[in-house]
């Protein structure tokens, strides 16, 4: 997975400045739209790093491992908080940090089973159709109802996921791994509208989730969706042999800095350009897949993944917030969703 993640997943609600356009704001948003551009690049090294090692190893068991680095990489910032007299984990919203922990447990172990059986540049599109499956969860669960004509993307993405699909099917009968990378993309959607419901600010309600805490869910809970996979009856785990633990290490230090760095850069930037910028974990993982790992663009691909940027790109304008009601919260102090 990409993911996301924190799969799109682990964005900050933060207050819109004023004035929005700013030359300090706008510094401020170009910085972080450079350091957006690193995270999507980690993303895609962490995807190509997955590629590569489950060539042997089971893709829950690369996933343990990464979760497993999260955990310890908050364990050091508890630690260094507390040195300086901070706490930086307060949770409150146990429900939905629990939603979160599970589905984005759940999304990437199977993104990551979805590598290890299909080429990485195909597993990375399907996980990235989220912001389509985000858009209804936040409208079913939040009762955040999209501009009208948004569901026109669900079916622009339905028909490049089926033609990428329905092409590898009749061609290779190879299907198991384009459903755990669609499978990933939904679990990935209810994850990142928990994390969105966490982190708002709620009138008269508890104060918001801390990135922390909700990066702490998603790393424990993650770890616990996959152990049991990792551990299965009939000897499931493998002990990685020599050059497959730099390639664990590189995945799960590819795929935590690309987590934080998103969260600290995604605050800066409006929904369009986030989503934008992230979007570009896709090609630049077809890119190393090309280079480094031999695969091959085909035809339908190039189609199906028109249709599916197309159908992510719709979705993204048509949750943005409008440019009036944005001046407004601005003007007023008032947090929103970026």
């Amino acid at each position: 997975m990409s993911p996301v993640a924190l799969p799109a997943e682990d964005s900050p609600l933060t207050p819109l400045p004023s004035p929005p356009y700013s030359p300090e704001v706008m510094t401020r948003a170009r910085r972080a739209a450079l350091r957006l551009l690193l995270s999507s690049t980690l993303f895609a090294i962490m995807a190509a790093g997955t590629k590569v090692v489950t060539v042997r190893l089971p893709g829950a068991e690369v996933s343990l491992v990464r979760f497993l680095a999260g955990v310890v990489v908050v364990g050091v910032a508890v630690a260094l908080g507390r040195a300086k007299g901070q706490s930086i984990l307060r949770p409150r919203r146990w429900d939905w940090l629990l939603t979160r922990g599970l589905f984005g447990g759940i999304a990437v172990v199977s993104y990551f089973a979805s590598i290890r059986l299909t080429p990485v540049g195909v597993a990375t599109l399907l996980n990235q159709t989220q912001p389509v499956f985000t858009m209804l969860f936040s409208w079913a669960l939040l009762a955040e109802r999209p501009r009208r004509g948004a569901l026109g993307a669900l079916a622009l993405t339905v028909a490049g996921v089926t033609i990428i699909v329905g092409v590898r099917q009749l061609a290779l009968h190879a299907w198991r791994g384009e459903l755990l990378g669609i499978g990933s993309a939904i679990a990935s959607g209810i994850a990142v509208t928990a994390i969105r419901a966490a982190r708002r600010t709620i009138p008269g309600g508890p104060p918001p989730e801390t990135a922390w805490s909700v990066f702490l869910s998603f790393s424990a809970i993650g770890a616990l969706v996959s152990a049991p996979w990792a551990f299965a009856p009939g000897g499931a785990w493998l002990v990685p042999r020599g050059p497959e633990w730099g390639l664990l290490a590189l995945v799960a230090g590819a795929s935590v800095g690309a987590q934080l760095i998103m969260t600290e850069a995604i605050g800066h930037l409006t929904a369009v350009q986030s989503g934008i910028i992230s979007q570009l974990t896709v090609p630049t993982t077809v890119v190393f897949g090309i280079t480094f790992l031999g695969e091959e663009l085909t035809p339908s691909f190039l189609l199906g993944a028109a249709l599916i940027f197309s159908g992510v790109a719709v979705t993204i304008v048509a949750t943005a917030p409008r440019l009036r009601s944005a001046a407004r919260a601005a003007r007023s102090g008032t947090i929103i969703d970026p």
